[in-house]
This record gives C-alpha cells, sequence and structure tokens, in this order.
C-alpha cells in the first residue's frame, strides 16, 4: 500500500503536578501499550505525564505514540501551558481528537489548545523561553488542606525589597551549576536568565470565608529563562527567601 504520511501536532496541556511522578516516562517505552480491560476512563493513572498521555493517545489513534515535552516537570511541579508534541497517520479532525483525548485523560490533566505544526517543530528545541510561577505564603497558617500542594507555607514576614535587590545580579547568562543537586555530564551548564519578578498580593477577594481570602499575602516569583537546569528555580527561590529573612544579606 501507498506509505502512509505523518502529521506532526502540538498540544498545550494544564496539569496538577501532585498527582503524578514528574513529565518524563519512568517505565521503559515500549509498555504503554498494555492497557486494562474496561472503560479507559477509570484505567489507572499512570506515573508520569508523558506515560500517561501515551497511552492514551496510542489507544484513540491506534497506532504507537510518542510524545516529546517542552520540560522535564519533577514530581509536584504544576503546569499550565506545557507544550508537548507528537506524530500521527491519523487524519481525525484536531478537534475532535482533543476533545476524545480529555474525554479519557484522569483528573488533573488536560488539553486547552491542539494544531498542526511543521515536522521540524519540537517542544523543547524550539521554545525561545520558559516562564515558571513560584508561589510563597509568607507568614502562613501551620496547615492548609487546600493550598499545601500549590504554595510554600512559609512563617514569618520577608523584606520584598532585599529580595528583588538580590535578585538582579542573578539577571543574564550565567553557570548555574550551583543551582542544581545533580548535573548531568553532557547538558549545558549555561542559562540565561531572562526576568525575574517578585509579585506580592498576587490574589485578593472580598469573601468573608473560605480558602482564597487566606491567600490575600500570596507572593509569586515570576522566572523567564530559555531553559533551566533542575531544581534551578526552587534553589533561586530558596536563596532569595534566606535574604528576604535577615539570613543572608
Amino acid at each position: 500500500g501507498a506509505l502512509e504520511i505523518k502529521q506532526r501536532y502540538a498540544l498545550w496541556i494544564q496539569y496538577d503536578g501532585s498527582l503524578f511522578q514528574g513529565f518524563q516516562r519512568l517505565s521503559p517505552r515500549g509498555t504503554q501499550a498494555f492497557c486494562p480491560p474496561g472503560n479507559p476512563r477509570r484505567w489507572p493513572r499512570r506515573q508520569t505525564i508523558q506515560e500517561e498521555l501515551e497511552v492514551k493517545l496510542s489507544l484513540l489513534l491506534r497506532e504507537d505514540i510518542q510524545v516529546w515535552g517542552s520540560g522535564r516537570t519533577d514530581a509536584g511541579v504544576h503546569a499550565t501551558a506545557q507544550v508537548i508534541a507528537f506524530d500521527t497517520t491519523s487524519r481525525l479532525a484536531p478537534e475532535a481528537m482533543m476533545r476524545n483525548l480529555n474525554a479519557v485523560l484522569p483528573t488533573g490533566l488536560c488539553v486547552t489548545r491542539w494544531r498542526a505544526v511543521e515536522a521540524s517543530f519540537h517542544p523543547r528545541f524550539s521554545a525561545k523561553r520558559r516562564t515558571y510561577h513560584y508561589y510563597l505564603w509568607p507568614d502562613a497558617p501551620s496547615g492548609s488542606a487546600f493550598w499545601s500542594h500549590h504554595c510554600w507555607l512559609r512563617p514569618g514576614t520577608l523584606d520584598l525589597d532585599s529580595m528583588r535587590q538580590a535578585a538582579i545580579p542573578l539577571l543574564g547568562s550565567h553557570d548555574f551549576s550551583a543551582y542544581t543537586r545533580k548535573h548531568e555530564g553532557h547538558e549545558a551548564r549555561t542559562r540565561n536568565l531572562q526576568e525575574l519578578n517578585i509579585h506580592d498580593r498576587v490574589v485578593s477577594t472580598q469573601l468573608q470565608s473560605g480558602p482564597w481570602l487566606q491567600l490575600a499575602p500570596l507572593i509569586c516569583f515570576e522566572v523567564c529563562a530559555n531553559a533551566f537546569l533542575r531544581r534551578m528555580v526552587r534553589q533561586l527561590v530558596t536563596n532569595l527567601v534566606k535574604v528576604g529573612s535577615g539570613e543572608w544579606p
């Protein structure tokens, strides 16, 4: 028969990272063909985002699908606009693919956009910049059933002006090896930190009760770079908080 031509698609996805062990698959490729019987909506959740997407896309498109992501988020890291891509010979309309995939994905993972792209597009290597938001709740209560997976609940107040001053020398291209726990030998150490903004009071409400009212003093660290080393953003935030608390000058 005629050679089937593959089309590459880009997808924008959101996920709650507290439900997964990170983005990158942990099991060897080829094992995603195993699917338990019954309704796909009730299958056990896979360990990682990549494997969950590959299993469900392979089921829907009836071919072995490999997914590439724009970043390998760690366990517990959420995403609001992670870009992924894959190739398929299916001629199903993108709108139908998106609707069908969202119907079988587990709670906490969904697709928000879907479109055809050139075969040369790669979400990791074509990306020009990435943005992380790291949320911190200063002087927070001892615990929160709602927000402990979504922000750092930290006792004590912080000097935001000192933290903003300390962030200025971090901007630009630097070797950020000191900001990663384990450096992969083949990976470049230099990263271009383009923005590091500290926004205060990012949530406000007039409600008299409920979890949103508690979040009025929330701080958001907005960090933009061409790419990040593993755990780099967490370490940047930790060091700036040491300045804000007076532990570091």
